[in-house]
């Protein structure tokens, strides 16, 4: 508990510089990874009509297909025939709302993938959790304060094209970047 608004406008400044980034009425959401690998949404008002909101989201050791099995999460069968899937190097969409264990299942789907291939992660906030040696991880970055600096996840997807991976796993699409990776497909 908080014994005052005053208190967690503080623990917000140590967040937000913690992480390079700012907080204030011109700019008043941010979304940030923080060093620990935890991620934080800080929505401050005009847009928070109840006060500021900070959620802090922190990440277990990934599970494996066989975890998800045994916690009775996922089929034996479907398990067995997403491995074939990931092994035949198809394309694969996992799709589903907030919390509902997209980043868990995706985490536990990539213990299939070999450990000799090249994998490029493209994420909005870094959360994957990939076990394989060679994991080039990119994360997207907002714009400064200036404005400046945006990279977006279309970007990094452009990016990845040119970095010979064996495999690219991209954790949002919500833009353009969906058109370039249907492209990268044919």
């Amino acid at each position: 508990k908080f014994a005052s608004e005053a208190e967690i406008y503080q623990l917000i400044d140590r967040i937000v510089s913690s992480v390079n980034r700012r907080v204030d009425e011109s700019s008043p959401m941010v979304d940030a990874r923080l060093p620990g690998g935890e991620r934080v949404n800080i929505i401050i008002p005009p847009l928070a009509l109840d006060g500021p909101t900070i959620t802090i989201r922190r990440f277990p050791e990934p599970f494996r297909l066989t975890d998800l099995v045994q916690r009775n999460s996922l089929p034996q069968e479907a398990a067995g025939l997403l491995s074939a899937l990931v092994e035949a190097r198809l394309n694969i969409l996992v799709s589903g709302g907030t919390g509902s264990g997209k980043t868990t299942f995706l985490n536990a789907l990539s213990g299939v993938i070999s450990t000799r291939e090249r994998i490029v992660t493209i994420e909005d906030a870094a959360e994957l959790s990939l076990q394989q040696p060679h994991v080039v991880r990119l994360e997207a970055r907002p714009a400064n304060t200036e404005g400046k600096g945006l990279v977006t996840i279309r970007d990094l997807v452009r990016n990845a094209l040119r970095m010979r991976p064996d495999r690219i796993i991209v954790s949002e699409v919500r833009g353009g970047e969906t058109l370039d990776m249907l492209q990268a497909m044919n």
